[in-house]
């Protein structure tokens, strides 16, 4: 049984399609990956409830919208003076963005997202990448079938046309050593490893690159590239099976089970982690 797809629509028919379609996505398996079967059933199960974006998550969508290919709010995003709903007017607006099918957005957002934009095309290293995309395959969906016949599907951020793969992520801290630590807990290694499964049945090769742009929302917008080597990219295949495992088991129990029993004490292994990453979330 595959998951059971309930995104929302994100504008163009096709990018609605994609997020409708049954195949499996990057965020099911992350979700199996890294939180409880009864949180992934919840998300995935038939009749679960749309999923509905965090303001966060609006934020780094909108970088996004603004940057990659077709780099247009349209169908996406309205913008609004105010979106405020203890005003008239910002009420009036958003009820006009949902019966649109779109995202309501600040003036305000849009302006600081686009400063955003201009910052990270000025960088040396992450301007290069951005001049050097691939438009014809970059926000583009691909479907495939992986090596154990599973029906799969991608939606790279980034694909350059000398054939390097990147991920765009909004962090509130893109410090390395910081960002590696919530992208473990995030399983973005997972994420990057299909990505790069996808990347080589649309190709016929393997990416000659794999990385992530971080960059933050916040003044001076601090950013930074981190590049995923083999030993990533297969610790990341290592957990995409487990996630697989992990729903099947379920599946076939008919069982989708929360924490359960644990010992009090976190295992020695999560004390290597730097205390200040507790405080760093990515979106």
């Amino acid at each position: 049984m595959n998951p059971k797809d309930t995104f929302p629509a994100k504008g163009s028919d096709k990018t609605y399609t994609y997020h409708r379609h049954p195949a499996w996505s990057p965020t099911a398996l992350k979700a199996a990956a890294t939180g409880t079967m009864a949180a992934w059933w919840h998300k995935f199960q038939p009749g679960a409830p749309v999923f509905d974006p965090s303001p966060d998550m609006i934020k780094g969508d909108l970088v996004d919208a603004l940057l990659l290919p077709p780099r247009s709010l349209s169908g996406r995003f309205a913008v609004y003076d105010t979106i405020a709903r203890s005003k008239a007017d910002g009420k009036r607006n958003v009820q006009e963005a949902q019966e649109a099918g779109v995202i309501p957005v600040t003036t305000e957002m849009f302006d600081h997202a686009n400063r955003i934009c201009d910052v990270l095309r000025a960088d040396p290293i992450i301007g290069e990448i951005l001049a050097a995309i691939d438009d014809a395959h970059s926000q583009q969906p691909h479907f495939w079938d992986d090596v154990a016949g599973r029906p799969c599907r991608c939606l790279p951020d980034i694909v350059t046309r000398d054939g390097r793969l990147f991920d765009l992520k909004k962090t509130r801290s893109a410090v390395p050593r910081r960002f590696y630590w919530q992208a473990k807990d995030l399983a973005y290694d997972l994420q990057m490893a299909h990505l790069a499964i996808g990347h080589q049945s649309r190709h016929g090769a393997p990416p000659a690159l794999v990385g992530i742009i971080a960059f933050e929302w916040d003044e001076p917008f601090d950013r930074s590239v981190l590049l995923l080597d083999e030993q990533d990219l297969s610790k990341g295949l290592e957990r995409r099976e487990e996630a697989f495992r992990r729903i099947a088991e379920c599946q076939a129990a008919g069982e989708w089970p929360s924490h359960g029993l644990q010992p009090f004490r976190p295992p020695a292994s999560a004390a290597t982690r730097p205390a200040e990453v507790e405080e760093v979330e990515l979106f």
